[in-house]
């Protein structure tokens, strides 16, 4: 069976006949969901079957679709997403729902209506920054886009409580990013696009403070108001309007089964 056929069989075997997110709105959210899954697998932002990326249900508080624990991210498509509400519990879909998935995502589902996707990725290089002590340091112009809105997230342990909701949310107030420290990043957006532009740019710029600090050389992070005249700047070009459409025709080019 090749790669093409199987993911069409996985996408037979997840759609169910009562199902009511296979048209309009809810349809339209399930393939950018699905994108995003395919671009984080191409750009190397995935981690085997693990990690997750999350969008709200159009037209819902707190409802929202994910992938099924187990799947690699360039195996999910539009109609293998699965659909849960508040509580977790599974509305649409098999239920192969990772619990820290859960966890995590519906602690910004649940307080947070402005953001409707939610990326939460493993990247070694960020990986390498929750661990620094002095975390996420502004060294390029590509990152001033999110100057003040980083956020930090002390580790707990794998995140399979409940009650720790409540402090990533508190963390995440005010932020589009939020560093989880010894564990990953979190990203937000109100469109895939924007979550998406979010978390690349983040990436890039761990590697850049990698490298800069990894060179021995003295750095020289810029002053402090240049920063906050680049973020004034950047908020001219909302992230995601021009990269998203472009990163879509990509894909279509690539493979299209995403859609299925």
């Amino acid at each position: 069976m090749t790669a093409t056929e199987n993911r069409e069989v996985v996408a037979e075997d997840f759609t169910t006949a009562n199902a009511t997110s296979f048209a309009g709105n809810e349809w339209a959210a399930r393939v950018d969901l699905a994108a995003m899954y395919r671009l984080a697998a191409h750009f190397g932002y995935d981690d085997l079957v693990w990690n997750h990326i999350t969008m709200r249900v159009p037209g819902t508080d707190h409802a929202f679709f994910l992938n099924k624990f187990g799947l690699l991210y360039n195996e999910v498509t539009a109609s293998n997403l699965i659909k849960v509400d508040a509580d977790g519990t599974v509305l649409e879909g098999p239920a192969d729902v990772n619990t820290a998935g859960f966890v995590i995502h519906s602690a910004i589902h649940n307080d947070f209506p402005k953001w409707k996707v939610v990326f939460h990725a493993h990247v070694p290089d960020a990986l390498a920054v929750t661990a620094l002590k002095n975390g996420f340091e502004h060294l390029v112009q590509d990152t001033s886009m999110l100057y003040g809105e980083i956020g930090y997230h002390d580790w707990e342990g794998l995140s399979l409580t409940l009650e720790e909701r409540g402090r990533l949310a508190a963390n995440m107030a005010g932020n589009r990013a939020l560093i989880m420290r010894n564990h990953g990043f979190l990203t937000v957006g109100e469109t895939a696009g924007e979550a998406f532009m979010v978390m690349h740019y983040l990436i890039r710029g761990c590697r850049t403070l990698l490298k800069a600090h990894g060179s021995g050389l003295a750095v020289d992070p810029g002053p402090k108001a240049i920063w906050e005249l680049s973020k004034r700047q950047y908020d001219h070009f909302p992230l995601g309007k021009y990269e998203w459409p472009a990163l879509m025709r990509m894909l279509d080019q690539t493979d299209p089964s995403y859609r299925q």
